[in-house]
């Protein structure tokens, strides 16, 4: 999700490497060096959780989690502390980002999830070789600083530019053979504008639609994506007036992100228009990943497959069983080889993989 393990409203993410078995004791096994390793992406649970469910799912899928609670990148639910609770029950190694929803219980929630809430830290898997940076916790896209007296109560951020500083520096230190990973609650200015696009506003269509982070823009070492002239001038604007700080990493290419996990723009878009594009790979490979499918549950056995729109995290999983969307990330040797929407039936004690569609194969 990316709960590289977290399954909120903001994304979580979730790992494994393809020769051990998932579990949180795994992680402090002696073992050689992972070659290759499945992340498990979780945006936006918003209530659609549930323990047993989803642990066997996991457990199929043998996979390290990355949570979006708002998306997996945020956002658990409504301020849902119970399903807080049980993803911090899971016995999966995870990191945790929380969103826009999560923003009322932050005592709750962080004594919940301890150190898997990554925001503005880093969290290294030595024997995984991967690290995950956390982006601003709270946020709900576009300009404003959300939750402004929060971040500033809690993490001393009182606006754009301490708050890209602050995860500059959590960056910064990362070892050189780890395979870094962002993962925050929404995803970055300038990858298009368009009501479909991986940022692009689906409710309001006047005015600009970039509804992108950005703290983020500078963060991934390059300029992202522009379609026009106007959209670079557009980004200059709203992503150099962070810049020194960041543009230390930037100059003497201190670190490199190859991938960039989030959620909160939910896949379906609104007004019955269509999809979201759920991926963007930019020009020089950053690969920007939106978790946020939305509900993530629909229930089996009835005829038309019909949505959960909220389940309760400690209710017993339902008797006709479940299938559980997860955005499965597949890193070998360093690199991105594969990205799937992956949708994981549950019934009783028999796990299978529904459905699979690929979105990103390296060459």
């Amino acid at each position: 999700m990316p709960m590289l393990s977290a399954y909120i409203h903001a994304p979580t993410i979730f790992s494994s490497t393809s020769n051990w078995v998932s579990g949180k004791r795994n992680l402090s096994r002696s073992s050689m060096a992972a070659s290759s390793i499945r992340i498990a992406v979780v945006g936006d649970v918003h209530d659609c959780w549930n323990l047993e469910q989803d642990s066997k799912a996991l457990e199929f899928l043998q996979g390290f989690l990355l949570s979006n609670p708002s998306n997996t990148k945020g956002d658990f639910g409504d301020e849902n502390v119970e399903v807080v609770q049980s993803v911090a029950n899971l016995e999966f190694a995870k990191a945790v980002i929380l969103g826009n929803h999560d923003a009322w219980f932050t005592k709750q929630f962080s004594g919940s999830l301890g150190k898997e809430h990554v925001a503005y830290r880093r969290s290294d898997f030595p024997l995984i070789k991967v690290s995950i940076v956390g982006g601003r916790p709270f946020s709900s896209g576009g300009k404003p600083l959300f939750r402004k007296n929060l971040l500033s109560a809690r993490y001393g951020v009182k606006d754009m530019d301490e708050s890209a500083k602050r995860i500059q520096k959590a960056a910064l230190g990362t070892p050189e053979d780890h395979f870094l990973i962002l993962l925050a609650h929404n995803g970055p200015t300038g990858l298009g504008s368009g009501l479909n696009d991986i940022c692009g506003k689906d409710w309001d269509f006047e005015g600009d639609g970039d509804h992108g982070d950005p703290v983020l823009v500078d963060l991934h070492l390059k300029m992202p994506i522009a379609k026009s002239d106007g959209d670079n001038a557009n980004i200059a604007k709203m992503g150099f007036h962070l810049a020194h700080a960041i543009s230390l990493l930037k100059e003497n290419n201190q670190v490199s992100i190859p991938l960039v996990v989030f959620g909160h723009m939910h896949k379906e878009l609104a007004y019955d228009n269509g999809f979201r594009k759920m991926i963007v790979v930019g020009t020089d490979n950053t690969i920007y990943l939106n978790g946020a499918i939305v509900p993530r549950v629909k229930r089996l056995g009835d005829e038309d497959k019909r949505n959960l729109d909220d389940e309760s995290a400690l209710s017993p999983p339902e008797a006709k069983g479940t299938t559980r969307a997860f955005t499965l990330v597949e890193i070998s040797e360093g690199r991105v080889a594969k990205i799937a929407e992956s949708w994981v039936s549950v019934v009783e004690d028999r796990t299978t993989l529904e459905e699979e569609h690929i979105l990103f194969e390296g060459s």
